[in-house]
């Protein structure tokens, strides 16, 4: 590998990493400091709302000012939010830090995948650009598994020590792209008095390509459907099959690391297969209906063997089609707005996040936690007709002009 791609391999594998720790146990983490499960999707609303309110302006950072830059501060930032989980164990304490880790969120989406597309562009090996994303897949969930691992078992020894690797991790991180990433490629800095102007400029160029690009339209509902689908599982899995379905919570870390071996040995060879075939976005609407399907079925079953099987088949394609995504989205955007349309499109999902975050808890208080993951369902199942009729109308327009605005390859 290339160093701009191993950089953002090592970035992708410690980010996950960092988080891993903390994915399997997250719930019990919180229900150890007595937070009740209303709380606990309340402490999800903050981290996406925050999402939702920072992705544009640090999008604008990264395209004014650097990806690097943001992609390093980022990293400072979640060693900051790691610190508030351990020392402030409360509900106001965790607010406060589901707010500072939605912001090194926010300031790392979009900025680091816009600066590798940018940093191949300058070193001219764009036809790279989809295997250095499923390289970066591969990396993360390499690196999410060994978080699974080490988080789990720190669990086990003490709840208190949870967030103690994610903060370390992540200052490993920082230190680690101040001395190694550099930034081939940046658009001309802005001074201040200029930077409202900028910020007016790169948005409204931004929503010109959004209107001028049916998929990638379609592609951002699509998004905030699917978040909010995933959200129903993501926040109640542990709950689900812990108390309803009776499976020992030693197994979680388990079960998503079955789902990150999967990802590791299949990720590439989906991605080839849909570069050889030429058919990305049919590959993005058969993974989507995959997701439907599982959680459906989770909703469904009462065996622990298959809701377990059907968890990690959902794991997995969520991952597999993240290469596929990131490839699509960024062959049809220009570079100047690149980050700030990837901040876009982490911020409508997080829209979707937050929109599951408001009423997930209210239904499975009422109606139980299968119920809850059937209206997931049936939402990834609108969001899918809806793509489905955008892209297809998007095609239709091209069909009747000499130029079209869709490229739904």
């Amino acid at each position: 590998m290339r160093d701009s791609v191993r950089i953002f391999c090592v970035t992708r594998f410690l980010t996950s990493f960092a988080l891993g720790t903390i994915l399997p146990v997250y719930v019990l983490y919180f229900r150890h400091y007595q937070i009740n499960l209303f709380q606990i999707a309340l402490l999800a609303a903050v981290f996406e709302a925050s999402i939702l309110l920072l992705e544009i302006p640090t999008g604008l950072v990264a395209d004014m000012f650097g990806r690097r830059i943001s992609v390093i501060l980022s990293a400072a930032v979640s060693v900051l939010s790691g610190a508030i989980f351990i020392l402030f164990p409360f509900l106001a304490g965790f607010i406060v830090a589901e707010i500072v880790a939605g912001l090194g969120e926010t300031l790392r989406s979009g900025a680091l995948e816009a600066w590798l597309v940018d940093s191949l562009k300058h070193e001219g090996r764009e036809d790279r650009q989809k295997h250095a994303f499923a390289q970066g897949t591969r990396f993360k969930t390499t690196g999410n598994l060994c978080g699974l691992i080490l988080g789990g078992y720190l669990a086990s020894l003490n709840m208190r020590l949870v967030w103690v690797p994610f903060t370390v991790i992540f200052l490993g991180l920082c230190l680690f792209l101040v001395l190694r990433m550099k930034e081939h490629y940046r658009p001309e800095k802005t001074n201040r008095s200029a930077a409202s102007v900028s910020m007016t400029e790169t948005i409204r160029q931004s929503v010109r390509v959004l209107r001028s690009q049916t998929l990638i339209l379609g592609l951002l509902l699509l998004a905030i459907f699917s978040e909010f689908s995933f959200e129903t599982i993501s926040q109640y899995w542990q709950v689900h099959f812990g108390e309803n379905l009776l499976i020992p919570t030693a197994y979680f870390g388990w079960i998503l690391a079955a789902a990150s071996v999967l990802t590791i040995l299949l990720v590439g060879k989906v991605a080839r297969l849909s570069e050889r075939l030429r058919r990305d976005v049919t590959f993005l609407v058969v993974l989507e209906a995959v997701l439907l399907a599982s959680l459906l079925f989770i909703s469904l079953t009462v065996s622990p063997v298959w809701a377990v099987m059907f968890f990690i088949l959902l794991q997995a394609s969520v991952n597999f089609k993240e290469p596929i995504l990131l490839d699509v989205f960024n062959r049809h955007i220009p570079s100047e707005q690149r980050a700030t349309l990837l901040s876009f499109k982490s911020l409508v999902g997080s829209g979707g996040e937050v929109l599951a975050g408001l009423c997930i808890g209210v239904v499975a208080q009422r109606f139980g936690l299968r119920i809850t993951f059937g209206l997931g369902s049936a939402g990834l199942l609108l969001g899918l007709i809806a793509f489905l009729l955008i892209v297809t109308s998007g095609l239709g327009k091209a069909g009747r002009t000499s130029h079209g605005t869709v490229s739904a390859r």
